[in-house]
């Protein structure tokens, strides 16, 4: 998921007047973004006296290492590839701060003054959904589960939430999104998937959720899986459903949001025996053409000029469709660099980015899933379908997703298709449904979603 900025544009000249004085970067820094986005820089040094730096937005329950990071006590500067993002500074002795321009899709003031020791720097928002939960006794009792991925040779580790009573119970298994999520889809401060599984056995609807591989406490490497081993996890899910006493093997579902929305009708099309599928801002379009879609909304929602983008647009396209056309991985990798290597000559990428960013667009999750079509799986699958999307969606666009999606189902009569209005990708209501308001918003999934969600299972039940 893409966070803070979005775009690139090139990197500006910092002026070097205020620099009279030196500062060491090590420590803790704060400053401000646009006067709205609070960002935090903690430096160190390792024992061999290489630089190590973090940058953390607290508003969005998000960090991430910093890249080229150097400081000779009177500049500093550093890169995050993944956001296509850059800051520069020099020391200013009056003010006490790093006089700066953080540099993506345009350039921004940003200064960072040192924070103290034990001084708090930011507030986590409210969850009242989550924190009504822990306050509440549920009526399902909550157990930790083990199950195996045979074929894989791994173990994955979840909670299965069983409504109180004799059962048999229908049952349904949540996948999750693109990233290292957990059992709850922790995502910007949001426990969605306990949000969502709570809200389900409370409908007498058992919940199995489980850590990603390699991620909480399943083994195997999350670094080297793709969407298809994904779908090859969620399969394992509902094998190891079957063979509990307290569930009806007859009525499981699969309900996947974001990438797991694209698995489900992956898994659905392998698996005729599966009740039904919910898709949560699954996608409808192949991942190269849904990925230039999400780079210029990024890049919009932070008012970028109509050129940049269009320019943007035309890098990216080729970008991917190169990745995708090249079999051999170095050769991709190669192809990749010399497109963004161009793009910073360009002036649409800070400089320093290309290798870091060829080398993530290539590696093996991103080369399988630019090159996925969902139709393929969407028409082999003959269970009752219900695709939602966000209108507010800017990851993955409603109108482009759902007209995909519903083009490719037309053969199934059993579909619906929904767009929720004021929801953006997460399911919450949202202002504008830019990624910077994730972790502002205090609901964790829209009670309209909840209930569109459960009502609609509860009429395939009977």
């Amino acid at each position: 998921m893409k966070k803070l900025v979005g775009g690139v544009v090139a990197l500006a000249a910092m002026s070097s007047t205020l620099s009279a004085w030196a500062e060491d970067a090590q420590g803790k820094w704060r400053g401000t973004i646009a006067g709205t986005l609070p960002l935090v820089l903690e430096v160190s040094k390792t024992a061999s006296g290489a630089w190590d730096a973090t940058l953390y937005s607290p508003s969005q329950a998000f960090s991430t290492k910093v890249e080229q990071f150097t400081s000779d006590s009177t500049h500093l500067y550093f890169t995050i590839a993944r956001l296509n993002a850059s800051y520069r500074a020099v020391w200013n002795e009056r003010d006490k701060t790093w006089t700066g321009t953080w540099t993506q899709g345009r350039d921004i003031a940003l200064n960072m003054q040192r924070v103290e020791a034990g001084a708090a720097v930011a507030t986590q928002p409210r969850r009242p959904q989550e924190q009504a939960m822990a306050a509440a006794t549920a009526p399902y009792d909550s157990q930790d589960v083990q199950f195996a991925n045979a074929a894989a040779g791994l173990q994955l580790a979840g909670s299965l939430f069983l409504p109180k009573g004799a059962g048999p119970w229908p049952a349904v298994v949540l996948v999750h999104g693109s990233g290292p999520s957990n059992r709850d889809e922790d995502i910007a401060g949001h426990k969605i998937f306990l949000v969502l599984a709570d809200h389900l056995a409370r409908q007498g609807i058992a919940v199995l959720r489980y850590d990603k591989r390699g991620i909480g406490g399943s083994t195997g490497d999350y670094t080297a899986a793709t969407t298809l081993d994904f779908a090859a996890d969620a399969q394992a899910a509902l094998a190891f459903l079957r063979t509990r006493r307290e569930i009806d093997a007859r009525r499981i579902g699969v309900i996947g949001h974001s990438e797991g929305g694209l698995i489900a009708p992956i898994v659905a099309a392998r698996e005729p025996q599966l009740g039904f599928v919910v898709m949560m801002a699954g996608s409808g379009v192949r991942g190269e053409l849904l990925m230039v879609e999400q780079l210029a909304n990024s890049a919009a929602s932070q008012g970028m000029a109509a050129e940049i983008i269009a320019k943007q647009r035309a890098m990216h396209r080729a970008l991917f469709a190169a990745i995708v056309a090249e079999r051999d991985p170095e050769q991709a990798r190669t192809r990749a660099t010399a497109i963004l290597e161009q793009g910073e000559r360009d002036g649409l990428s800070p400089a320093g980015t290309a290798a870091p960013m060829a080398k993530a667009f290539t590696t093996p999750w991103f080369r399988i899933f630019l090159a996925l079509e969902p139709a393929t799986a969407l028409k082999a699958v003959h269970q009752p379908v219900l695709a939602l999307n966000g209108a507010l969606d800017r990851q993955v666009p409603a109108r482009l997703d759902l007209d995909a999606i519903r083009a490719a189902l037309v053969d199934n009569p059993r579909t619906e298709l929904k767009e929720l209005p004021k929801l953006n990708h997460l399911f919450r209501t949202a202002s504008t449904g830019n990624p910077q308001e994730y972790a502002q918003i205090e609901e964790t999934l829209a009670p309209s979603a909840l209930a569109v969600i459960s009502d609609w299972i509860h009429k395939q039940l009977q």
